[in-house]
């Protein structure tokens, strides 16, 4: 419900925003898109280096400029003047997997977008002197966004808000940090300092949460959950579930691209120990993986003794892919095996599909959801007999019509407009907080 009282200004730091396709952009822009229901008008501080939108004016979102942007341009401008030569070897250069990307990724700390911090501060500075701001909301990864926001805090002396989607040094994306330990040392310093000057800290689960709390015990009355969710503006209007000639197995967004370690092998070794078996399922399985994948994982898809049944398709917009979700049969997740921070803001999605999830996963926050929903089968990425043995059992309800079809009421509360109320709650209390202490 709207407030009545004035509208305040709250500063969001993000560096993934419209137009690129991120989780990271989906939960800040559903924060900003409902904000507003509850009295906050959202500010965005963003990156230039994916360039703007025609209405970012009247969205207030305002970019920075990554100063590293420079160096990669170069790079790029040295490979196009070998393309002719390098032929389709030129883009992998400038992909997360590319020999580049990982050398920044052990040069540059915290993360490779270190470069935006400087122009994010000053960009910051001036917004924040040109306008009644009540809160500051920053979101990571990349934790290079919570450096600005904490200089900005330390300029502003505003109250600030720090949201952990993942953790910073406790089951990072990417665990670059831990071949060095004179790194580790540094990134653990940095990362104390963001949670101790925070007002508040938000985790999108219990698991983050307890690690900060045990790490930082004099930060746990500060420290609140608000999960990852769906947005239930993207599926409206989606065409409903029907059951097709084959099992369709769905697969959306990036694997190791999104967190190392995160792999399809067991997936994979399981159906071909279908396909040594001979087994029926084969001829009525139709797997399809919708996302960017990098060079490896397309080569193990067409490798597979399976072909047959697996598909590959590129990037899809965010509401083909929300489409793809509504329509299969079963939605595949997979994550890393020792990652029990891990929920994805995808799942959350699937969720509301109502579809059934065939979960890859160890005992992880997105184990736990799915098991307390009875959202469907978890198993281990690696155990592959057990995989086939789930396989076994949705293809069985598959053919006998007993796949649920219906949203299990419970997920509605991890619809993205409530979740911008807790978060609207939680700046009430630093606002007023603010307010007294100024009186």
């Amino acid at each position: 419900m709207r407030t009545h009282r004035p509208e305040r200004s709250v500063l969001m730091v993000g560096y993934y925003y419209t137009p690129i396709e991120n989780p990271g952009t989906r939960r800040l822009g559903a924060f900003a898109r409902y904000l507003p229901q509850y009295g906050y008008r959202p500010v965005v501080l963003t990156t230039s280096s994916y360039g703007a939108c025609a209405d970012d004016d009247a969205r207030l979102i305002f970019r920075a400029p990554d100063i590293l942007d420079v160096g990669r341009w170069l790079a790029r401008r040295v490979y196009c003047a070998r393309s002719v030569d390098l032929g389709d070897r030129l883009s992998p250069m400038i992909t997360p997997d590319s020999r580049l990307s990982r050398v920044l990724e052990h040069v540059l700390i915290p993360d490779i977008h270190i470069g935006w911090v400087p122009g994010a501060v000053l960009r910051g500075r001036a917004l924040l002197r040109s306008g009644a701001f009540g809160v500051i909301f920053s979101s990571s990864p990349p934790p290079s966004a919570h450096l600005a926001a904490l200089a900005l805090k330390r300029m502003s002396g505003l109250p600030w808000v720090a949201d952990f989607r993942d953790g910073w040094t406790f089951e990072p994306p990417n665990p670059v940090m831990f071949t060095s330990p004179a790194r580790l040392r540094i990134e653990r310093t940095l990362e104390r300092a963001v949670v101790l000057s925070a007002d508040r800290i938000v985790t999108v689960n219990r698991v983050i949460a307890d690690d900060l709390r045990r790490r930082y015990p004099a930060t746990a009355g500060r420290i609140a959950v608000i999960s990852n969710g769906y947005d239930s503006a993207d599926i409206a209007g989606l065409q409903s579930y029907v059951k097709g000639e084959r099992l369709r197995i769905i697969h959306t967004g990036s694997l190791a691209y999104s967190r190392s370690q995160t792999t399809i092998n067991g997936f994979l070794a399981a159906l071909d120990r279908l396909h040594q078996q001979q087994s029926p399922i084969l001829a009525d399985l139709d797997v399809c993986f919708v996302g960017r994948l990098n060079a490896s994982e397309r080569d193990m898809l067409t490798r597979t003794g399976c072909q047959g049944c697996v598909t590959v398709e590129g990037p899809l917009s965010h509401r083909e892919a929300l489409q793809r979700q509504f329509s299969a049969d079963v939605l595949l997740l997979v994550t890393s095996a020792n990652a029990a921070s891990v929920t994805t803001s995808k799942l959350f999605e699937y969720l509301a599909s109502g579809r059934p999830v065939l979960a890859l996963t160890g005992r992880s926050a997105a184990a736990e959801l799915i098991e307390e929903l009875d959202a469907g089968i978890v198993v281990a990425p690696d155990d592959v007999e057990g995989i086939c043995r789930a396989l076994e059992r949705f293809h069985e309800r598959w053919r006998s019509n007993e796949l649920p079809t219906r949203v299990d009421p419970r997920v509605q509360r991890f619809d993205r407009r409530s979740l911008t109320g807790d978060l609207a709650r939680m700046f009430d209390t630093l606002v007023e907080v603010e307010t007294k202490d100024k009186l």
